[in-house]
């Protein structure tokens, strides 16, 4: 069983930023337990496709030339983190850490992660096990990851059974303090745990992106609503307003039944009653679900986790824990949640604000708009003039986009949008204004 692995946290900061340059291959030596080099899963990088992905390690890392640290280029924080192989989580811990089983004696282990998927869940390659943060890592968000290999034992390996990894295909690698490797990631198939979904233009199916081209695959049937996010994808059943869960491509099974609004988290769903008389959180389990506030007007999720209005003031509040909810500012026309912050919009749309995660205080960040989108990407605001729509790159400093569209979603790291008469879905480059189409007529678009 994994007891602890704050050790990792020693080193230097002046050591974790030490430039780095790709390990030769004439300097790699065989792994530990290379004999079963065979029956190991086909690892890939832990990051979505295209992504580029610097690896390191530090001296005292403890293998230090087995631990890697993953830092995404041009991304700190809130970059969706994928399963590398097949597998069962069974095991998380402290800093933000899971391990998953992948059979055969193999295991990885991910860390400083926010939203991590909970123990006992079963996942494909590509599914998101959690989101890049800084949990435990001083301010440096990154992904620390392992490769572990334990010959005499299929359910628990340990700091003893770390090898040096092999991903996409390269290695074993043998990590240098002194040394970088740099990789892209191909960890590019469509999954049910990072994707971009969509609603025929009659709402009669729900459809899945593929990821490449303008390509889509259907995965369900007709919906009323669709609620996406780190926990997964729900839909609401259009005749009853019944909850139902993807557990993957046409395959969704009941959790609840209707509700005022739904809200899903980076690990969790809840729900407002129908009159709005109390919040309700899932149990993960069949539709079993547990009271954890009293009445709202409405529900914000996200990775920065649960906020709900008072219904009276539209005061909004925080949910630490079950029942236990604190106030962090006053009504706003609409909130935001990013992986690890809250935003509001002025009642009278004139500026956008940023919690500043302590009490009640709230810092401006922005001029007018008209609405907020938010997600891993970071967060975005339409001109309230023309729809236009720009990206915060920090306080009071926004880059436009885009032009006008129905409507927007962030999809993990992603961003994209329905065109203004919903006849095409595109997604943004990541670039000035360069948008790509992926698909054709929508009639609304969700993603995590």
């Amino acid at each position: 069983m994994r007891i602890t692995r704050v050790g990792l946290l020693a080193a230097a900061a002046a050591l974790l930023l030490a430039p780095i340059a790709p390990t030769s291959a004439s300097a790699s030596v065989p792994a530990p337990h290379a004999e079963a080099a065979a029956d190991r899963p086909d690892f890939l990088l832990p990051f979505p496709c295209d992504s580029v992905i610097e690896l390191k390690t530090y001296r005292g890392h403890n293998p230090d030339d087995k631990k890697i640290d993953m830092y995404r280029q041009g991304m700190r924080e809130g970059s969706p983190i994928l399963a590398s192989a097949d597998g069962y989580v069974h095991e998380t811990f402290s800093p933000g850490g899971l391990e998953i089983r992948h059979g055969g004696g193999w295991f990885t282990t991910y860390m400083h992660m926010t939203g991590v998927a909970k123990a006992g869940t079963w996942v494909k390659r590509g599914d998101v096990v959690g989101y890049m943060g800084d949990v435990g890592s001083e301010g440096r968000p990154h992904l620390h990851y392992e490769q572990l290999y334990n010959p005499t034992s299929d359910q628990d390996a340990d700091n003893q059974h770390i090898v040096n990894p092999v991903l996409q295909g390269r290695g074993p690698l043998v990590m240098n303090p002194d040394s970088p490797i740099t990789m892209t990631s191909t960890n590019c198939g469509v999954s049910t745990g990072s994707s971009l979904f969509a609603q025929s233009p009659d709402r009669s199916g729900v459809f899945q992106w593929s990821g490449s081209g303008t390509t889509w695959h259907k995965v369900g049937g007709a919906a009323g609503t669709l609620y996406a996010g780190g926990a997964g994808l729900f839909a609401t059943n259009p005749a009853n307003g019944d909850l139902f869960k993807m557990n993957g491509p046409n395959n969704w099974s009941k959790v609840g039944g209707p509700a005022k609004v739904f809200a899903v988290t980076g690990d969790g769903l809840f729900g407002l009653a129908p009159d709005g008389s109390a919040v309700f959180q899932w149990s993960g389990s069949g539709t079993t679900w547990h009271k954890v506030g009293g009445a709202a007007g409405t529900l914000y999720g996200g990775g920065a986790g649960l906020f709900a209005t008072n219904p009276a003031n539209g005061d909004v509040y925080k949910m630490n824990g079950p029942n236990n909810w604190s106030k962090v500012g006053g009504p706003a026309k609409v909130f935001a949640v990013t992986g690890n912050g809250l935003f509001g919009l002025a009642p009278d749309g004139s500026a956008v604000f940023q919690w500043s995660g302590s009490g009640t205080t709230w810092h401006k960040v922005g001029g007018a708009a008209g609405t907020l989108y938010a997600g891993g990407a970071g967060l975005f605001a339409t001109n309230p003039a023309n729809g236009d729509l720009h990206k915060m790159n920090g306080p009071n400093n926004w880059v436009k986009v885009g032009g006008a569209g129905h409507q927007f979603a962030v999809a993990g790291d992603a961003l994209y949008g329905l065109s203004p008469n919903s006849d095409a879905v595109f997604k943004w480059s990541g670039n000035g204004t360069i948008w790509h189409k992926v698909g054709g007529p929508a009639s609304f678009i969700a993603g995590r």
